[in-house]
This record gives structure tokens, C-alpha cells and sequence, in this order.
């Protein structure tokens, strides 16, 4: 192999190379910003979370009376 195939082939590795890099780095970002946004519905769940325990509470409380009154 002379050197002007070897410049080639070596241009053509480090160019393929160069495009698999930049497919992972914005998967890498894309993966990030889903994480955030899942974070966010986990935020939202987890306050609704509290709630819904204070209303079931006092449905039981009520139930609870609805059966002392029989």
C-alpha cells in the first residue's frame, strides 16, 4: 500500500468515526432532556400524591361515620 492509500484509508476511519461521535453525543443530549422531563412528572405525581391521601382520609372518616350511624 503506498502512502496516498494509506492518507485515504485513514481519512475515510477518522471521518466515520468523526459521524458514530456526533450520533452519540445527541443521543446522549436527547436521553437527557427525556430524563428531565420525566423528572418532572415524577415531581408532579409525588405533590398530587399528598393530596389524594388527605382526600382519602376523609372519605374513610365519613365512611366510618356512615357506619357507626347504622
Amino acid at each position: 500500500m503506498d502512502g496516498g492509500w494509506a492518507v485515504f484509508l485513514s481519512a475515510v476511519v477518522a471521518g466515520a468515526f468523526s459521524v458514530i461521535v456526533t450520533l452519540l453525543q445527541k443521543f446522549k443530549k436527547d436521553n437527557a432532556s427525556d430524563h428531565e422531563v420525566v423528572m418532572g412528572m415524577l415531581k408532579m405525581v409525588y405533590k398530587r400524591q399528598g393530596s389524594m391521601d388527605v382526600k382519602l382520609d376523609k372519605v374513610s372518616d365519613r365512611l366510618t361515620d356512615h357506619i357507626e350511624n347504622h
